[in-house]
């Protein structure tokens, strides 16, 4: 197999978004690694864009068969390849090694019952972490949907054109970041950026509204029709309108909006007693592992 190595740029972006769709069909052990979580990220203002060109592609005969991406930032990374092309793994890896790595060495996350991918990265020093990640499943056959909201508060579509701001503030607050809201113009304008995600759906994104037409909640859903599933990120509620009912109405009504556009179950990557609450159950578990 002759194969050819490309570094990312954006004109392969559907490329890797459509990869990482055939990579869920054909091996659920990747499912940690999306093509919502890839544009949750790619779009995400944490995102360091300036090193984009790192992400390599491995390509035959014209095919994306193979790619390794850093996760937000070097340090962590993920690696791939389609069924059948198991001989790039080690190349792939080195790869990831070499580019990603930061003064702290580099850490993997692997599915628990992937011993293929476990063995290759122990031969290369990786050693295993208390880091974990857990994914949580809920198949939407046969489910209720229903919810109540605390008088006051109305649920509506993600408004990208006019709430810019109330959408960095939901986030800001929601998330509980230290000191006063950022609004100089470099922020705001990562915060387009997020809001330009190339297969954001605005229906899918759901906010909780207050009677002063203030954001107290959200929760943002991805689905592709290529795909049957949806991806949940990110949930927040600013502290005040906790234990209120309306983080669970949210996440309800995007799911909701996912079923009716054609998703069959939603991920979600946690373990807390929240998603379970709603009926996610355990899906898959990821153990890091790290060389230094």
């Amino acid at each position: 197999m002759k194969f050819v190595y490309k570094t990312f740029d954006s004109s392969f972006y559907e490329t890797v978004c459509d990869f990482l769709i055939e990579l869920s069909k054909d091996d659920s052990k990747h499912i940690n690694w999306n093509w919502a979580r890839w544009e949750w990220m790619v779009f995400h203002p944490e995102f360091d864009n300036s090193f984009a060109d790192k992400i390599g592609l491995w390509f035959y005969n014209n095919e994306l068969v193979g790619m390794t991406t850093y996760d937000h930032y070097f340090g962590e990374a993920f690696y791939a390849v389609k069924k059948g092309y198991e001989v790039l793994e080690k190349e792939i890896l080195e790869y990831a090694i070499t580019n990603f790595s930061n003064e702290n060495g580099l850490g993997i996350a692997v599915n628990i019952t992937d011993s293929h991918t476990k063995n290759l990265l122990l031969s290369y020093e990786f050693v295993k972490d208390k880091n974990t990640e857990n994914i949580l499943e809920n198949i939407f056959e046969e489910r209720s949907f229903d919810y109540t909201l605390p008088k006051g508060i109305e649920v509506r579509n993600l408004d990208i054109q006019n709430d810019l701001y109330k959408h960095h503030k939901v986030l800001w607050y929601g998330f509980e970041n230290d000191g006063d809201l950022p609004i100089d113009e470099q922020t705001i304008d990562k915060q387009k950026r997020m809001l330009s995600a190339s297969h954001l759906n605005s229906y899918l994104h759901v906010v909780a509204v207050n009677e002063d037409g203030e954001y107290v909640a959200y929760c943002g859903c991805w689905y592709n029709s290529k795909t049957d599933y949806a991806y949940v990120e990110p949930v927040c509620t600013v502290p005040h309108y906790r234990k209120m009912g309306i983080g669970k109405a949210l996440v309800l009504e995007a799911l909701k909006r996912c079923y009716s556009e054609g998703a069959k179950k939603a991920y979600v990557i946690s373990d807390a007693p929240f998603y379970k609450s709603l009926g996610f159950v355990q899906h898959s578990h990821y153990n890091f592992y790290w060389k230094n």
